[in-house]
């Protein structure tokens, strides 16, 4: 059976709040697939062959390390082009910002057609979203300095909380398979059915059959959240 390819992109730079949390929902949800996963730690400066993985994922950063990125991400921006519309590409955190055009008028991939820039105030708060393909809320939090001018292929509908910036309802963008949200938590952990749907697909992907299963310490949080917080 196949190994599943995860990439975890600038895992030391952009780990502000313990997003290789992510990794680890991941991990473990294809483990009780059966699934054998392999995850491959790269940084500034690292070759990135991104065409060999079926995942990768990148996650939040402060501002400095952010801007440390960007510089190098852009050496990659070809290989991004390439793979953004058949591979599946995680961005949580302000690092969705880095597939846009621009960071504060500084160059970004250029990926999609949005822009960020930095905010006159902090946003802080717990994050409830609803998504369209799933039939449960998707929770979290947000700590963020940025705010974002996306207004296409929206990932999320704000039911409380803060959209891409503190007048708009809508959060984060999805196209084909790349989920870029400043919904953290960490976000694959905190909500177990986005988790099972992503691998599910990846699992589609190599026709490798995926088995429903509820009964885990992830699930058991995530309704215990729900069902204290009367969230509906």
């Amino acid at each position: 059976m196949k190994t599943i390819k995860i990439a975890h992109l600038y895992y030391d730079l952009m780990n502000l709040y313990g997003e290789q949390g992510n990794i680890l929902a991941l991990k473990e949800a294809f483990k009780r697939q059966g699934v054998k996963t392999s995850i491959d730690k790269l940084t500034k400066d690292d070759k990135m062959d991104l065409a060999k993985y079926d995942i990768i994922y990148i996650g939040c950063g402060n501002e400095s390390s952010q801007e440390i990125v960007r510089k190098d991400i852009l050496k990659h921006k070809k290989s991004f082009t390439n793979i953004v519309k058949t591979k599946t590409i995680i961005a949580t955190g302000n690092a969705w910002e880095l597939f846009g055009k621009k960071i504060n008028e500084k160059e970004a991939l250029g990926i999609f057609d949005y822009s960020s820039v930095s905010s006159d105030n902090r946003i802080i708060n717990e994050q409830i979203n609803k998504v369209s393909f799933l039939d449960k809320p998707i929770i979290g939090f947000q700590n963020r300095g940025s705010v974002n001018n996306n207004t296409e292929n929206d990932l999320f509908e704000v039911i409380k909380g803060t959209g891409n910036t503190e007048d708009v309802r809508v959060e984060g963008i999805k196209v084909n398979n790349f989920y870029g949200t400043y919904t953290i938590g960490p976000l694959l952990i905190r909500n177990p059915h986005l988790t099972d749907y992503i691998i599910k697909h990846i699992l589609d992907e190599n026709k490798i059959p995926y088995k429903e299963i509820l009964n885990t310490p992830d699930y058991d949080a995530y309704n215990a959240f729900i069902k204290n917080f009367n969230i509906k």
